[in-house]
């Protein structure tokens, strides 16, 4: 089971939008298997392991802002399949 921590779109927080409160949520953050297996590495593993993430992310985002906007014909591609008769 996974829980949501963040707004449905974006990196923002939304308890103030009633929602679900931070009470609610607060268990599924503590109990976070990724952290909860990062601190079980040896500190230099996860060091390591954090720096090479963060390069990913930032050449990933480097690649997104670089990329031409799509075309608007793509708008509706891959976004659900019809139903077949």
């Amino acid at each position: 089971m996974t829980y949501r921590w963040r707004e449905h779109v974006g990196p923002g927080l939304d308890f103030e939008l009633g929602y679900r409160t931070r009470e609610e949520a607060q268990p599924w953050i503590d109990g976070d298997q990724m952290r909860l297996l990062g601190e079980r590495l040896e500190a230099a593993t996860r060091k390591r392991i954090d720096a090479e993430v963060e390069e990913e992310l930032r050449e990933a985002l480097a690649f997104a802002e670089a990329s031409p906007e799509p075309d608007l014909t793509e708008l509706y591609t891959d976004v659900y399949d019809e139903v077949q008769q």
